[in-house]
């Protein structure tokens, strides 16, 4: 049997007459080196094919060197939209009046309540639609308050929401650019760069991630800012248990410490009646290129820093 004449399929070097109807090499080995291209085909397959076998990717985006005098502020758990906004409005007076040069948004600023595996109150009638266009607004108020900061989000657990529903649920569509939180929030435009859920900020040597480790809501939590440093062996702040704390210890290589975040969520969540959650943010100032952190914790009429009052109202 005869079979039509086609281009080798190692990439078009020559046309052949195949013998079989499934021959998509040619064997000529004068003209394009017969089976050993097949052999070079089959390599580029192989790697053709691992591009559908990545890995979760995870990162450490470090900030090694800054002047003295650089801002940083670091915020977590607005979880929007269920922000306090009494809270965020007495914060973002100080923000707008510190200015700093870097923002850090350590994980959950945005809830993703429509697509969580818990039980949903039918009263709520926003969709997720709604839930980023309030965190876009959000992040765009934020970014023409302090125009010239750098800004990274970190994802939390309440970000990675997305990836869970969509390998769950969406694995059709996952793939699709347009499919990322980067994209649905706009990010780019909003200059804000994003890294995924567990990487890591190391601004000069101390560690930033929205943390993973949650404590009982009890009248005595598990002292999660001791359980992270001795995690990771590092001074270093995370978000995520709602609690505000701090650990310090002194070994070989100096002072440390270690900072547990608190929320600027509301305290009044259906999930978790009469919390023992602390609303809190930290800021801090480089000197000697060491961060200076200062942790504020937030009451129940505002908060005070800087020698200034910021008001709950």
């Amino acid at each position: 049997m005869s079979y039509a004449k086609r281009w080798c399929d190692y990439d078009q070097c020559c046309e052949f007459e195949p013998r079989s109807w499934n021959q998509v090499y040619c064997y000529d080995v004068e003209k394009c080196g017969g089976c050993s291209r097949k052999a070079e085909n089959e390599r580029r397959r192989v790697n053709e094919a691992a591009l559908f076998e990545i890995p979760r990717e995870y990162k450490t985006l470090k900030i090694p060197k800054t002047k003295d005098g650089y801002k940083i502020i670091i915020v977590n758990d607005t979880q929007i939209p269920f922000q306090d906004d009494k809270t965020l409005r007495a914060v973002e007076g100080f923000w707008n009046d510190f200015q700093p040069d870097l923002e850090l948004y350590n994980g959950d600023i945005l809830d993703f309540y429509n697509i969580s595996d818990f039980s949903k109150n039918p009263t709520r009638r926003f969709k997720v639609q709604d839930e980023l266009d309030a965190t876009h607004q959000w992040l765009f108020n934020r970014a023409n308050a302090v125009p010239s900061a750098r800004r990274i989000l970190i994802d939390g657990n309440h970000e990675d929401r997305l990836r869970r529903w969509l390998w769950k649920y969406g694995a059709d569509i996952a793939s699709l650019r347009d499919m990322t939180l980067d994209k649905l929030l706009d990010l780019e435009d909003l200059g804000v760069e994003n890294i995924p859920y567990n990487s890591v900020v190391d601004f000069l040597g101390y560690r930033v991630e929205h943390g993973y480790k949650s404590s009982a809501s009890k009248a005595y939590p598990v002292a999660v800012a001791r359980w992270m440093a001795i995690a990771t062996g590092s001074s270093g702040l995370c978000g995520h248990t709602h609690h505000f704390g701090t650990y310090s210890w002194t070994d070989a290589k100096g002072t440390h410490s270690y900072i547990e975040n608190g929320c600027l969520c509301r305290l009044d969540l259906e999930y978790a009646p009469f919390p023992n959650w602390q609303q809190a943010f930290t800021y801090g100032v480089v000197k000697n290129n060491k961060v200076h952190l200062v942790p504020v914790m937030i009451y129940e009429d505002g908060f005070m820093t800087n020698g200034e009052w910021y008001s709950r109202r």
